[in-house]
């Protein structure tokens, strides 16, 4: 596969070429009761430095191994139910994961950044970082303004609407006007 990556990027380093991907397609996501590491371990310039295990609310334990692609915005990964995690899979390893800010004790949504286009037959959302993540069968739109499904919500409030992952279910299950 590093091979055909190579060939297709016109001789690109694999590494390269999957650090500079502009979407991710995300299949796992768990808040975290917490992440244990040596002490040395930190995300920076979009890589792993050091090992750490992240053990998910539901009882799995995941390695964050050395030189894994990943970025964090949680600050406290290591304090308890403070993060997020979003991961892009491949059988029980991790190709690339994010740490986010855990929602308010007390809620199970998360919010994240907005729709920019509806992919795989409505099955999945790439929002404007990037990131694709799973959709409800049935999205909730909370607007003040109606539309009649959710492509025409993304199409007339574009920016200007935040994306909710029901964490019980680990998909997408609203998408929220800002301001309201």
């Amino acid at each position: 596969m590093t091979a055909l990556l190579w060939a297709c990027q016109g001789g690109s380093s694999a590494t390269e070429v999957v650090i500079n991907a502009n979407s991710r397609r995300i299949d796992l996501i768990a808040q975290t009761s917490t992440i244990r590491s040596d002490g040395t371990w930190s995300v920076s310039g979009g890589v792993t430095h050091g090992d750490a295990t992240a053990v998910l609310q539901d009882g799995r334990v995941l390695t964050l191994a050395d030189g894994t692609l990943a970025e964090s915005s949680c600050l406290f990964p290591d304090a308890l139910n403070a993060c997020v995690l979003l991961a892009d899979t491949l059988g029980d390893g991790l190709v690339w994961f994010a740490l986010v800010a855990a929602p308010a004790e007390g809620t199970t949504e998360l919010e994240l950044p907005a729709i920019e286009t509806l992919i795989d037959g409505v099955t999945y959302a790439q929002l404007t970082n990037g990131w694709e993540v799973p959709l409800l069968d049935k999205v909730v739109r909370r607007c003040k303004e109606e539309t009649p499904n959710l492509t025409a919500f993304v199409q007339k409030f574009a920016d200007r609407h935040v994306t909710i992952v029901d964490l019980a279910q680990a998909q997408v299950s609203a998408v929220r006007c800002i301001g309201q």
